[in-house]
């Protein structure tokens, strides 16, 4: 389904279903922001430990060398 389709539909409707169509989309909205604001705590967490380690400077390549030996 494509959008002009949608809209149309939504225009077929009458009009107290456009209050409840209205009202999904709100919900959808908000769960979009909700998901976003998650996405965002966890990158922030995230950023906050980059860079708290020290090692020599190669770990990264080859950190299984320090940790088994």
């Amino acid at each position: 389904m494509d959008r002009d389709s949608l809209i149309q539909k939504v225009k077929s409707l009458p009009e107290d279903s456009i209050k409840e169509v209205m009202d999904f989309i709100e919900q959808l909205e908000k769960k979009k922001r909700k998901t976003g604001e998650k996405k965002k705590e966890k990158k922030d967490l995230l950023e906050n430990v980059i860079g708290i380690c020290e090692g020599p400077p190669d770990l990264a390549g080859r950190h299984d060398n320090y940790v088994y030996g």
